[in-house]
């Protein structure tokens, strides 16, 4: 028996109340392999070479191109004295680069950093710099960002690529404007299919110990308004891959559509790492286009999806959805944020497909619950899945265990769980304590052992599925010279679910020589697309308690 299964054995001493609910036939425990992430990739490529992994706008790539080109990729990071421990960054929307990229550092022995592609400048060298990385991998047409915070940071090669290179003659999908664009280089760069070519298609060997060895630092942001980066290591991203294949009966036959950012770790994990590792294709897309989505599930009888609500909602409400033959689809994972109820019941009248929710956290490097295929609860996040342990604990000592019913904060407890922030020791043990998780979000349990989501603790907004700390946009917010003091809050958005709003207070020598305008346009070209405060008021103070602590709620009462 191993020690997964020795500490289940011990934890689950007493009945969990979600073990009367758990799905048919699975077992509540699984036996992981104690491998590197990359094991997976060299595996099915051994076993299925020329099937096809990946389908990008029509451009077929097999497994067996993809395990070539990431040993070609590795070596040429040793080549660039990359060594094991090295922070790489991975600043790319989705495309077949990413791919080959991401399992290119592992095979060299580094670090994943994914970074979002939407960052403007200050968010992208805080990250790079934090990281320590000294190589990057980036599209050509977000270089000239890069260009501007390079000498900010510690990086030493830039490598460049271009999604064109990717593109058939005639993509078979719409494709974004950005790739409507021609290719472009820059002096000083290094040119990615250059290294492709120039390397020999045989990984270096690296000994890698996958339950201490890290494969990435995942980012994610705080309270204190600093991101963290979520130490994953090797052994942490491979018991979600191998449960999340199986909690959804994923089998070499499916067709995986992926549409979310492989930055995020919903998509990396379900959308990218578990299609490499059961051998079924992935249908990729850049980004979300909901008419390159309907006409790519029905061009290549997509059988599984992974979104989040907003992507849920735009298909569930589309007029012209049935004009597209989706009968292929048999499921649909949505994580991120909650799923308005109306939307299930629609959702599958449109595509005649199940719509399971989860939920999961950057530090848990994907799903902790999710709902039983074969009996869903709408409105709930599901139950713990494979090998995780779950407890809802009063908010004031937090270590009181809360009775079937009642509120309080959720904490998990799993073999996925990171092992700690980057740098980060003390917000590492507010966080992590006992190797329970404290989520910052506020559920209940009922007496089938479904998990519901009733509130945060923490101080964070949830747009199309992307956490918003308050505190970093604040922190952002106060580095224009005209703001004093910013308070950030969620409103409702029809679209989103939520949206970004701040209250600011201008300083004195600014009044009247800025406007509510002027400011959200420099923080729409100095943050991410779904972070930067979409409505911005000016007050003449926040409303504060005795102590000196904003008073949020009398903000979120006015709004």
């Amino acid at each position: 028996m191993n020690s997964v299964n020795l500490f289940i054995q011990k934890m689950f001493g007493m009945e969990r109340p979600w073990f009367k609910s758990w799905p048919e036939g699975l077992p509540k425990s699984l036996d992981y392999p104690e491998v590197p992430i990359f094991t997976f990739l060299s595996n099915t490529a051994k076993k299925l070479p020329k099937k096809t992994g990946i389908i990008f706008y029509g451009h077929e790539i097999t497994f067996g191109e993809l395990d070539n080109w990431s040993d070609r990729f590795a070596n040429a990071l040793v080549d660039m004295n990359v060594n094991k421990g090295d922070r790489v960054g991975l600043l790319l929307e989705n495309c077949p680069q990413y791919v080959v990229s991401y399992y290119g550092i592992l095979k060299a022995g580094a670090i994943v950093v994914p970074i979002n592609p939407m960052f403007k400048e200050m968010e992208m060298e805080y990250q790079l710099n934090d990281s320590e990385a000294e190589i990057l991998i980036t599209l050509d047409y977000l270089y000239p960002t890069v260009q501007r915070v390079v000498k900010k940071t510690g990086l030493r090669n830039i490598i460049v690529t271009s999604c064109r290179d990717y593109l058939p003659e005639k993509p078979t999908l719409p494709i974004p404007v950005s790739m409507e664009q021609e290719k472009k280089t820059f002096p000083g760069t290094i040119e990615f299919n250059d290294l492709l070519k120039k390397y020999k298609a045989k990984a270096p060997r690296v000994d890698i110990d996958p339950k201490e060895d890290l494969a990435l630092l995942q980012y994610t942001s705080g309270t204190a308004g600093e991101p963290k980066g979520a130490m994953i290591t090797h052994f942490n991203a491979v018991v979600n891959i191998v449960g999340g294949v199986e909690w959804a009966k994923v089998v070499e036959e499916d067709v995986t559509l992926s549409v979310l950012p492989l930055f995020n770790v919903l998509g990396m994990q379900q959308a990218m790492n578990c299609p490499i590792y059961i051998g079924n294709t992935t249908v990729l897309l850049s980004r979300f286009d909901l008419e390159a989505m309907l006409k790519g599930i029905e061009m290549y009888k997509v059988t599984l999806l992974v979104n989040v609500a907003p992507i849920d909602q735009a298909i569930a409400t589309y007029p012209y959805a049935k004009n597209y033959d989706l009968n292929s689809l048999r499921l649909c994972v949505s994580g991120g944020a909650p799923v308005p109820l109306p939307v299930f019941d629609k959702f599958k009248e449109v595509t005649g497909c199940e719509l399971l929710e989860g939920y999961g956290l950057s530090e848990t490097i994907s799903q902790v619950t999710i709902n039983p295929i074969d009996k869903p609860k709408h409105g709930s996040i599901g139950i713990p899945v494979f090998d995780v342990d779950a407890k809802i604990v009063d908010t004031e000592t937090g270590s009181k265990e809360l009775a079937i019913g009642e509120e309080g904060e959720i904490l998990f407890k799993g073999p996925q769980v990171m092992k700690g922030y980057w740098n980060q020791p003390e917000a590492t043990r507010a966080t992590l304590r006992d190797g329970w998780i404290y989520t910052g979000d506020i559920a209940k349990m009922d007496e089938d052992g479904y998990i519901y989501i009733v509130g945060r603790k923490k101080d964070m907004i949830i747009v199309s599925g992307y956490k918003v700390w308050a505190a970093e946009v604040e922190r952002l917010l106060r580095k224009h010279p005209a703001v004093y003091q910013a308070a950030i809050v969620g409103v409702p958005d029809p679209q989103q679910g939520e949206s970004v709003k701040a209250y600011v207070v201008l300083r004195p020598d600014y009044k009247g020589r800025t406007t509510e305008e002027k400011l959200k346009e420099w923080a729409k070209r100095k943050m991410a697309e779904y972070k930067y405060p979409k409505e911005i008021e000016f007050v003449n103070e926040l409303p504060r308690s005795g102590s000196g602590k904003i008073l949020k709620r009398m903000l979120t009462e006015k709004t």
